[in-house]
């Protein structure tokens, strides 16, 4: 053999050695990475979050036809005909499944089911504990799997675990499924939730059209595992929820606020009102004719923020498991079945519009005037950073006294957090926000 043959010999084999090494050490380095980012940043550090994968890990939302040994299924996509088409979402199930070390997939309860609407085969990838029985309000953030930034965000604002633990609020981002060929997001979801213990994952692709099981995920966890809090709210990760203001309508029985959050009809938002439904071709929002006939959606909540009573919640849900699947969520839940289940929308007037947040930010206005649970879509991070800080000096420690109708256990429990002085002057100063 010649010097020549001998020297592509030796390369040939160390790129078989390289490619070799290549692909039998990536899941020792994503298990080193994991380990290190557990062992590096406690749970409990709110300033802390996983990285995410890299860019080249987009290629896992693509379908691709079904093999054997898949989970099915149906998920809704964009058609490019004229009927809407039900599309096999196929999920490798050692795929979707995450290391016991990364995340916990909850066995479902006894009074639960498997089915989400027309999804016979429904569980949660990534579940959470049921509330603990002082768990006022439950606040369900509809987050996407890549929006890692957006719920940072909200972990470093008004969902901050320093200032939430210490009030009657609890707090959880919902995601849906990453996709085939995406096993570094569902790793990169495993770690970001033992981090922070704060992801409820179903597993239906996560996907614009799917938002629909994402809400009535939603109502199923609440129905299922908190049904005894006060209230439910969904709200978008791109809302600034003012966390402390509704903390000081449930603490403080003298507001008007505080006799609303206690209606059992109550299905609060700024509602839409002869909402045109959308024919064009070019609109985002293009609903076939085959989906819905009429010309026009009925009285309905913008899905970016709504406050449920719990017996609305569960007539919503009951009623949604039976309803033919509508991907325009809001429509379908807050108005088609709303109308059908006798359910009232109670307007909401004060949003804080994006000229609002911009002269509330410049100094221009007070934080309370008027007073505000939400904030419109897209406030920029600097915003909510800033408009969190002035409610922090605002209220110097969490505003929570007894309600009248607690227990002894929850007043002991919370009642030493603000002297009863601070209550009264908030009272005081606070004028009414919601209708």
């Amino acid at each position: 053999m010649d010097k020549r043959s001998l020297c592509l010999l030796l390369i040939c084999i160390n790129l078989c050695l390289v490619i070799w090494l290549v692909s039998v050490q990536q899941s020792p380095m994503l298990e080193a990475e994991a380990i290190a980012d557990f062992s590096g940043s406690g749970a409990s550090s709110s300033s802390t979050t996983a990285q995410p994968p890299p860019s080249s890990a987009k290629s896992g939302l693509r379908r691709s036809r079904s093999e054997p040994n898949q989970i099915h299924q149906p998920s809704r996509t964009p058609s490019n005909s004229n009927d809407s088409t039900l599309v096999s979402n196929t999920f490798d199930s050692h795929l979707m499944g995450t290391p016991t070390m990364l995340a916990s997939q909850t066995p479902t309860p006894p009074q639960s089911s498997m089915q989400l609407m027309d999804l016979q085969n429904f569980v949660y990838l990534i579940d959470q504990p049921a509330c603990d029985k002082d768990v006022r309000v439950l606040i369900l953030v509809h987050s996407a799997v890549r929006n890692v930034d957006k719920r940072r965000l909200i972990r470093e604002t008004w969902a901050n675990r320093s200032y939430i633990d210490q009030t009657p609020l609890k707090v959880y981002f919902l995601v849906g499924g990453v996709g085939r060929k995406a096993e570094n997001w569902q790793q990169f979801l495993g770690r970001e939730n033992h981090l922070h213990g704060d992801l409820i994952q179903g597993n239906f692709d996560d996907a614009y059209r799917n938002m629909t099981y994402k809400h009535v995920m939603a109502l199923k966890w609440f129905n299922e595992k908190c049904a005894h809090a006060q209230l439910l709210v969904k709200v978008d990760d791109d809302v600034f929820m003012n966390t402390p203001q509704l903390v000081k309508y449930l603490a403080t029985p003298s507001l008007p606020e505080y006799s609303l959050l206690r209606d059992p009809n109550l299905m609060l938002c700024r509602s839409v009102h002869h909402s045109r439904v959308k024919r064009s071709y070019r609109s985002k929002w293009r609903v076939t004719y085959k989906e819905y006939p009429n010309r026009f959606y009925p009285e309905y909540c913008p899905g970016m923020a709504i406050v449920y009573a719990p017996d609305v919640v569960r007539r919503l849900f009951e009623a949604a498991q039976k309803s033919q699947y509508f991907w325009v969520d809001d429509v379908l839940i807050t108005g088609i079945l709303a109308e059908e289940t006798g359910s009232k929308i109670t307007p909401l007037k004060h949003y804080l519009e994006q000229k609002d947040v911009r002269m509330l930010v410049a100094g221009g206005a007070d934080l309370e005037d008027p007073p505000f649970l939400f904030t419109n879509h897209a406030i920029k991070p600097d915003e909510s950073m800033v408009i969190w800080q002035m409610a922090l000096d605002r209220i110097q420690r969490p505003l929570l006294t007894q309600p009248a109708y607690s227990s002894a256990s929850f007043a002991s429990r919370y009642a030493p957090v603000v002297p009863s002085a601070n209550i009264s002057e908030v009272a005081q100063t606070s004028s009414t926000g919601l209708s």
